[in-house]
């Protein structure tokens, strides 16, 4: 299946904004630096979201990123179809076949059904998690992280 790191890239950027633009501007070298990539892939990245309704992006000295929409309306499935295609012959490339073998000829056509199935199944899935799930499961893992610091620290205290 074809998926390119442009999927987890964009749901890492639109985590990050939602997170820290309200405290902090956010730029694509800010998260660029998060996301362990190029800026110029953030910036095209940041390009994809806002021309799908995900991203608001103003330029310059006071420019950065904010989220077009609230955490709780942008799927995962939004933001796959933003960076990603989602046609099947795309994301399942199937190799060429022998018009005269029974098998080759009618590949394609047992097979298509089956692989567009998955697709219906995966953007199923994705359009149930919203950014705000998201967000919601990366302030518990904190959170959760932060205990235990707390229970690793009281552990090492003398009694």
């Amino acid at each position: 299946m074809r998926v390119s790191k442009r999927f987890p890239l964009a749901v890492h950027s639109l985590l990050f904004v939602a997170v820290l633009s309200p405290k902090k501007r956010v730029t694509s070298t800010l998260v660029a630096e998060s996301t362990d990539s190029n800026p110029v892939t953030v910036r095209n990245i940041f390009l994809n979201l806002s021309e799908n309704g995900l991203l608001v992006t103003a330029a310059g000295k006071n420019g950065g990123v904010n989220l077009a929409r609230e955490p709780k309306d942008i799927t995962l499935w939004d933001i796959y179809r933003a960076v990603e295609t989602n046609d099947v012959e795309e994301i399942f490339k199937i190799h060429e076949t022998n018009s005269t073998c029974p098998v080759g000829k009618n590949f394609y056509h047992i097979l298509y059904p089956h692989m567009a199935s998955a697709v219906n199944a995966m953007k199923a899935d994705m359009e149930q998690v919203t950014l705000q799930t998201l967000i919601e499961e990366l302030k518990s893992l904190l959170k959760d992280i932060k205990t235990e610091k707390n229970t690793e620290a009281l552990a090492k205290q003398p009694e």
